[in-house]
């Protein structure tokens, strides 16, 4: 076989996205559930810091903030 007999594979291109793409998309989609985890963490630990005049500004319960803080942070 000649060079020339495979000349046209050398510049071939896929119409599909590539592996590059995939992982890519796979570390921002990662990247974001990471995000939102430790905003998660952030948010049920400044909400632990209430003192009740501020629940009943927000019309929480004691009860609501305790389940909502001991929640992991996987859970939304």
């Amino acid at each position: 076989m000649s060079l020339t007999a495979h000349r046209s594979l050398i510049n071939y291109q896929s119409s599909r996205p590539g592996l590059t793409a995939f992982a890519s998309d796979a570390a921002r989609s990662v990247a974001r559930v990471f995000a939102l985890w430790r905003a998660r963490m952030r948010e049920r630990s400044a909400f632990s810091t209430l003192d009740e005049r501020d629940l009943r500004d927000l019309r929480v319960s004691r009860w609501d903030l305790e389940r909502e803080v001991s929640k992991p942070f996987w859970r939304g």
